[in-house]
C-alpha cells in the first residue's frame, strides 16, 4: 500500500485513513473529498459530490467504513485538472475557479463516544530497608573446626 500526498491548489489536504494507491488507481476517503466540495452525500456506498453546479457519483471502491473511492475520475468529473508525479507520489488537484479548502471539524456530537480507559501506571518498587550502625563490628564467636590438609607425623611408643 502506497500513500499519497493529495495537494489541491498546492495545498496539503490531509486526511484519516489517507490517501493511497490500491490497484494503480488513488483512492481516498469521502472526507478527503469533502474538503474541496461544496457538498458531499453518502448513501449505500455511493459518493455524490457536488461542487459550482455540477454534481458527480462515485461509487466505494472497498466496502465497508470508510468509504474510499477514486479520486481522479471524480475530480475531473467536477472540471479538476490533474497531475500525477509517480516519485513523489503526489496527485495534484487544480481547479478553473478558487477553492476553499475545509478544515477538518473539531467536534462532532453525533460522533460515538467512548468513556476513558484507565491507563496502568505500575508503582515503583519500595526502597530496601536502611542499615542500622549499631557502632563498630564485633569479631565472630563461632568455633571453626581446623583440620589439617598434611598428613602429620606419627610418633611410635618406645620399647
Amino acid at each position: 500500500m502506497l500513500l499519497v500526498v493529495v495537494l489541491v491548489e498546492g495545498t496539503v489536504v490531509p486526511s484519516a485513513p489517507p490517501a493511497t494507491v490500491m490497484a494503480g488507481r488513488v483512492v481516498g476517503p469521502a472526507e478527503l473529498v469533502a474538503r474541496f466540495v461544496d457538498r458531499v452525500e453518502l448513501r449505500d456506498g455511493i459518493l455524490a459530490a457536488q461542487r459550482a453546479g455540477r454534481r458527480c457519483t462515485a461509487r466505494s471502491v472497498v466496502p465497508g467504513e470508510p468509504a474510499l473511492v477514486q479520486l481522479a475520475p471524480l475530480a475531473r468529473c467536477l472540471g479538476a485538472r490533474l497531475e500525477w508525479d509517480g516519485r513523489a507520489k503526489t496527485l495534484s488537484i487544480a481547479f478553473a475557479s478558487t477553492v476553499t479548502i475545509r478544515p477538518l471539524p473539531s467536534y462532532d456530537p453525533s460522533a460515538p463516544q467512548v468513556a476513558p480507559t484507565a491507563v496502568f501506571t505500575p508503582e515503583p518498587a519500595p526502597p530496601p530497608p536502611r542499615v542500622i550502625d549499631t557502632g563498630s563490628p564485633r569479631p565472630r564467636r563461632t568455633a571453626i573446626p581446623v583440620i589439617p590438609s598434611w598428613p602429620l607425623a606419627t610418633t611410635s611408643p618406645r620399647r
